[in-house]
């Protein structure tokens, strides 16, 4: 009863909704068609027919310009026009002609006015351009300057004549008369039937102007009309625009344009939307019930497994697999159970990660402070050193002490420029400004020019240095900071070395890799260690021993130099103590 329910409600408010619009549609186009297209049709008109009224103003003087204009504006919009004195005497009409030049070089206008008229199709046919020679057959209006011909059958050598209609009487004797055409002002393929009549007509009945129409256009408005025959009935827009010059009305443009095949084509409507009217009802009722099943089925399948799943009967599985948002609604209710269990466990560990990132931001927070402190205190204690002994120096200390206290300064001097210089460069690296210059060089001859020059150093401890060195090849890095990673780690090494130990340098070679190792003799670093040592502020050595705790810069700026150089590094802990390892 209920999924009865579902369908007929949704076929019932689908088919209600589809015939409303149908409706409003259909109400829509017979009630407000023919008015909207006359509306429409008619306010274009007028805009044209301004902007031809200025084009004209323009071209004064210009009589063949001005017949391109209106032979432009009669094909495209489908109307006639013609310019007029105020008094209603034509000056310009029907532009369409061809003109010939005869072999004397006299040009003859050829008007087409009413001979288009009947034979518009042929004239298309016989595809008449500039260029090609043609024979006429008509009478000149004036025998005396012979330039408007009117045709009565035009030939075109290898096309049939075309003649105009039978029984022609006229009033001059008929000629023949040869020529190339020069200059061509055909109308439009929907021009062609026009009737030429109903211009004359509207003038005849429109003039002269009525005082009330006269005192408008002197006012410089355009005057729009509906205008019907009343011998043939025929509806037409007839719209005159003034021609103003010196503030006088000068011209006249009358245009005309039919209405009757908007009611024609209107009238054809009506019964068409009848029929497709009922059509359209009926198909709309057949889609509504085809589309309410198509889509009610899905979702009754998924209220049902809803419905167990509320009762915490997960076992319930859609079978539906679509490709669309029931699929995805399907897919969701038989995943809903499992994601339950997938959130919470995601949460714990979002939640354990959260913490530890707290616990990270924390530690370093703390190893940041402790840093400061440490760079204050390596500072401070030299500071206070060589005041204390310059200020000896001032008192005028014994002539037997004076080399001592200025060999005390300038070693706690020493110590200050190698703490700013490892945060010098530490802060280089960091910005990822620095450039490597690359090399091909030798290790074991890199380190044994560091050992020598930490000679100093390994004899203070009593340490000594082995190198072992298996099928070394040389390798490409840059120089200057491989001996800045090489000098760091040794220095480390020699902190934390046992005095009288050995410190062991290991160079191998495999495939195209370098790898070196560092292996001193001291206690293991601390797991928790491990990794913290590389970051920047960190110090293993907490005894604040200005002798053996550094700076605790070192191994950062060893981590960024070969990151730089895309190596691996690490440190792991030996039997014998603690072994620092890359590879280039």
């Amino acid at each position: 009863m209920r999924r009865r329910g579902v369908v007929v409600k949704l076929f019932a408010i689908t088919a209600s909704l589809f015939l409303l619009f149908y409706a409003i549609v259909l109400i829509s186009q017979l009630t407000f068609f023919e008015q909207f297209y006359e509306h429409h049709k008619l306010s274009v008109l007028g805009k044209k027919l301004k902007t031809f009224s200025q084009q004209y103003t323009g071209l004064h003087g210009d009589k063949d310009g001005i017949s391109r204009e209106i032979a432009t504006f009669i094909n495209k919009n489908k109307s006639q026009l013609a310019i007029l004195t105020p008094e209603g005497r034509t000056l310009y009409d029907n532009p369409f002609r061809i003109v010939i030049r005869q072999k004397d070089g006299h040009m003859v206008k050829i008007s087409l006015s009413t001979f288009a008229s009947a034979k518009g199709r042929e004239l298309q046919a016989a595809k008449l351009k500039r260029g090609d020679r043609v024979e006429v057959e008509g009478f000149f209006e004036d025998d005396v300057a012979r330039d408007w011909f009117y045709p009565v059958a035009i030939r075109k050598e290898g096309v049939t004549d075309i003649r105009g209609p039978e029984g022609i009487e006229t009033p001059y004797p008929k000629e023949r008369v040869t020529g190339e055409i020069t200059e061509m002002l055909l109308p439009g393929l929907k021009q062609w039937n026009l009737r030429q009549g109903m211009l004359s007509l509207a003038l005849e009945e429109w003039f002269p102007l009525s005082e009330a129409h006269s005192a408008i256009l002197k006012n410089g408005d355009r005057i729009e009309e509906e205008w019907t025959d009343a011998w043939s009935g025929v509806r037409s827009f007839i719209a005159i625009q003034p021609i103003m010059r010196d503030g006088d009305l000068a011209e006249l443009v009358f245009t005309f344009t039919s209405l009757q095949q908007i009611s024609e084509a209107y009238d054809a409507l009506q019964l068409f939307y009848i029929y497709i009217g009922i059509g359209g009802f009926a198909l709309i009722l057949l889609l509504s019930i085809v589309f309410s099943r198509i889509v009610s089925k899905p979702i009754l399948s998924l209220n049902s497994v809803a419905l167990r799943m509320a009762k915490l009967d997960f076992s319930a599985k859609s079978p539906i697999r679509r490709n669309d948002e029931i699929g995805s609604l399907s897919n969701s209710l038989n995943s809903l159970s499992e994601a339950l269990d997938v959130t919470l466990l995601e949460l714990k560990q979002a939640n354990g990660q959260l913490r530890e990132e707290m616990d990270r931001k924390q530690m370093i927070e703390h190893m940041q402070k402790e840093f400061m402190s440490n760079a204050s205190h390596e500072l401070k204690t030299p500071l206070s050193v060589v005041r204390g002994f310059a200020e000896g120096l001032k008192d005028g200390v014994g002539e037997s002490k004076r080399d001592r206290y200025i060999e005390v300064i300038l070693d706690e001097t020493e110590k200050m420029e190698e703490l700013v210089r490892d945060m010098l460069d530490l802060t280089k690296l960091e910005s990822k400004t620095i450039k490597l210059r690359k090399s091909v060089f030798s290790i074991s001859e890199m380190m044994e020019d560091i050992v020598d020059k930490l000679y100093h150093h390994l004899n203070e401890k009593e340490l000594k240095v082995v190198t072992i060195s298996a099928n070394e090849q040389s390798v490409n890095a840059d120089p200057v900071k491989i001996e800045q990673v090489l000098f760091n780690m040794m220095m480390n090494a020699i902190r934390h070395a046992v005095p009288g130990s050995e410190i062991t340098v290991r160079i191998d070679s495999e495939q195209e890799r370098v790898s070196v190792a560092i292996e001193n003799e001291g206690e293991p670093i601390p797991d928790d260690q491990m990794d913290l040592i590389w970051e920047r502020f960190f110090r293993g050595e907490r005894s604040r021993n200005r002798k053996t705790g550094g700076t605790g810069l070192g191994l950062a700026i060893v981590k960024l130099i070969l990151e730089l150089h895309e190596s691996r590094f690490g440190v792991v802990n030996t039997e014998r103590g603690v072994s620092f390892y890359f590879d280039l």
